[in-house]
């Protein structure tokens, strides 16, 4: 009864799927949703590709991920990955769905998957990924994600133990997981930004785990990133086996160190926290025996998700959007401090808001409190605009982080917002939510309009 179970699931979600994208929907978690209901081992009973590899962590699992699907694909593999960020059980699902035909033999070469950290233990268990990355570990969403320490419990109990490991060397807390398993760390060396005390209002890991002493850095980079150990006990940041040893941002490339050997590859993006995951990427490549000369031809042709983002021109005026995941003090945190350290004079447009949560207008807002909004405190910054049925809570904590008001903006209708904009600008970043991404290109595909128009016209607003 178990395997017929099995097949009228695969089936009921290869129709649901062609339905849904007849539909022209994007049918990335619907489809493993049924399957489920059918048949609520289907992850354990799908057979699974010759290759399976998974990313999770706090954040740039979608961006990791990616670049390795992208590069298992153009070095001729066939791939199938949950890149849309369909990452918990059913989005896994549907990635299985696509990976079998319809006896349930997999059709393809690797298996590529997101998987939500918290989610882990309804997946790990059962695909059994031959490596995983873990790209960090940080404070999330208070009311969904609790704690950090709450999240590497899971994946510490539930990450099979014949899994290998891809690791942050950097990352205090997820550096520390899984001690059985066969394992591998990358890692960047110390940075001229770089300090010894922590600057960010969150640092979860600055205390020994061993005996409870105060940590010291040898370096810190931001939050509890960078390399630390206890002055009282012999517990420290362990050793990259991957270290990243040179950043040109001018020729934008980055110098990996790996057995003595040094190998330069091109940057896909500049901020730090992509350079982080590009490193993780490549560290996986290389553990799992592909051609690194090719992986330097295939960086090349990769870029960033533009759901992630995206650059782009408007008259004299270029946009940068970017993600800044809201409920995520940690994610805007970094965003802001990229933002607040780029050249130029610029404008800041700011959309966090939950979509999904404006109904009820419940969204929880206390994580705004725990933003580092001092980085935007720079005199370069000439404008910041808050937009979105929450921007009088920005502002207030705008005004906390000493950003003069005279600067800031609020407009409740995003839209609006871009019409009352100053438009004589050479730089603009719109930072938005994962739910505000389809308003987000709306957003940007106005100011297109607005920008070029101002400059054709001559127009100072």
């Amino acid at each position: 009864m178990g395997i017929l179970r099995y097949f009228i699931a695969l089936w009921a979600s290869k129709t649901v799927f062609k339905l849904l994208r007849l539909l022209k929907r994007n049918a990335t978690m619907y489809p493993g949703y049924v399957a489920l209901k059918i048949c609520p081992d289907y992850l354990a009973r799908t057979k699974k590709s010759p290759n399976v590899l998974c990313v999770t962590g706090t954040n740039g699992k979608t961006t990791t991920t990616n670049m390795v699907a992208d590069i298992l694909a153009q070095s001729g593999m066939r791939v199938v990955s949950n890149r849309y960020g369909s990452n918990i059980n059913t989005g896994v699902a549907t990635a299985l769905t696509h990976s079998v035909n319809i006896f349930g033999k997999p059709k393809v070469d690797a298996l590529v998957l997101e998987v939500d950290e918290k989610f882990s233990r309804l997946i790990m268990p059962f695909i059994k990924p031959d490596y995983l990355i873990v790209t960090n570990l940080f404070r999330d969403s208070l009311k969904r994600n609790a704690h950090p320490e709450y999240i590497f419990s899971i994946l510490d109990t539930y990450v099979p133990k014949e899994t290998k490991l891809v690791l942050n060397a950097d990352c205090l807390q997820s550096s520390q997981l899984l001690k059985e398993n066969k394992k591998v760390y990358f890692g960047i060396d110390k940075l001229d930004s770089d300090v010894t005390e922590c600057v960010n209002i969150i640092n979860d890991f600055s205390i020994c785990p061993v005996c409870d002493e105060k940590l010291k850095f040898n370096y810190l980079r931001y939050h509890h990133i960078g390399n630390a150990y206890c002055p009282k006990c012999d517990f420290k940041s362990y050793d990259a086996d991957y270290r990243l040893t040179n950043i040109d941002y001018e020729n934008k490339t980055i110098t990996v160190l790996h057995h003595g050997k040094e190998d330069v590859y091109p940057m896909v993006n500049r901020a730090l926290y992509n350079i982080y995951n590009e490193l993780a990427a490549i560290s996986l490549m290389s553990e799992f025996g592909a051609d690194l000369d090719k992986v330097k031809e295939y960086m090349h042709k990769i870029s960033v998700t533009q759901t992630r983002y995206n650059e782009s021109k408007a008259g004299k005026t270029e946009i940068v959007r970017t993600l800044a995941k809201g409920q995520n003090s940690v994610s805007c945190s970094r965003t802001l401090d990229f933002v607040g350290h780029e050249k130029g004079e610029r404008t800041v447009f700011i959309m966090l808001d939950d979509l999904l949560e404006r109904k009820d207008s419940s969204e929880f807002e206390g994580w705004i409190f725990d933003v580092d909004f001092e980085f935007l405190n720079t005199p370069e910054i000439k404008q910041i605009v808050l937009a979105g049925p929450r921007c009088y809570d920005y502002k207030v904590r705008c005004l906390m982080a000493g950003i003069p008001e005279e600067r800031i903006l609020c407009e409740l209708d995003e839209l609006k917002a871009v019409e009352l904009m100053d438009k004589d600008i050479e730089k603009l970043y719109l930072l938005h939510d994962t739910t505000t991404f389809d308003l987000a290109c709306e957003l940007e595909e106005k100011m297109k309009v607005a920008f070029s128009k101002a400059y054709k016209g001559g127009e100072q607003v």
